[in-house]
């Protein structure tokens, strides 16, 4: 999960202006926002299908991977350009990992 955020705020944060741009203009039924939504439920589908025994919802793949799609979205948006001055990308991106670990473990 921690390479994943890492990947994600990093794309974002290369070109924060652009990424705030992207997010704020281009339509959420775009063909380019579905496929980049495939392209991240995908590997979503991967990561967490190859540790399916370690997840308390076994058997319920597509109803985590919605859930932990929409939550890197958000949290690497709010981590790239919501974030208050005072926490920094790093610790952000700390926090986004911490929380979604926790969602998985539950």
């Amino acid at each position: 999960m921690r390479a994943l955020v890492d990947a994600m705020v990093g794309a974002h944060a290369a070109d924060r202006e652009r990424y705030e741009l992207l997010a704020t203009e281009m339509p959420h039924r775009s063909a380019g926002a579905r496929r980049s939504e495939g392209h991240l439920r995908g590997a979503l589908r991967l990561a967490l299908a190859a540790r399916a025994d370690e997840l308390p919802r076994r058997g319920e793949l597509e109803r985590t991977v919605f859930v932990v799609g929409h939550m890197l979205d958000a949290l690497v948006h709010g981590a790239v350009v919501g974030r208050p001055r005072r926490l920094s990308l790093a610790a952000a991106k700390e926090e986004t990992v911490r929380a979604i670990c926790a969602y998985l473990r539950s």
